[in-house]
């Protein structure tokens, strides 16, 4: 049976081993349109593909940055309001996805 301590050390790692070929296809991606025209840009986010594979690029960072985030405060937060800033820690890793996911979906699905 693992330990809490365990499965966040795990999914730190797996989420940062899932980060890797989204980082380099953003930034091989941005590269290649470096100096473009915002109207470019705008019509390589407004492919379906690439909308996706954004999105999923910004929930699984928000996802990495909620775990490192938590061992942060646990280790420097010894006050009451460590749970405070665990919950907001929460609502901001929720709240980025969820931004993420409706942008994606803005951009490439709506009219």
């Amino acid at each position: 049976m693992t330990t809490r301590a365990t499965r966040t050390f795990i999914a730190q790692r797996a989420s940062a081993v899932l980060l890797l070929p989204f980082v380099i296809w953003v930034v091989w991606s941005l590269a290649a349109l470096a100096g473009a025209e915002p109207s470019q840009m705008r019509a390589w986010l407004t492919e379906p593909v690439t909308a996706v594979l954004f999105a999923a690029f910004i929930v699984i960072s928000a996802f990495h940055m909620r775990i490192g985030l938590a061992e942060i405060i646990e280790d420097y937060v010894h006050s009451g309001a460590k749970g405070v800033f665990m919950t907001l820690n929460w609502l901001a890793a929720i709240a980025v996805g969820a931004a993420a996911i409706y942008a994606a979906y803005a951009l490439a699905f709506s009219s």
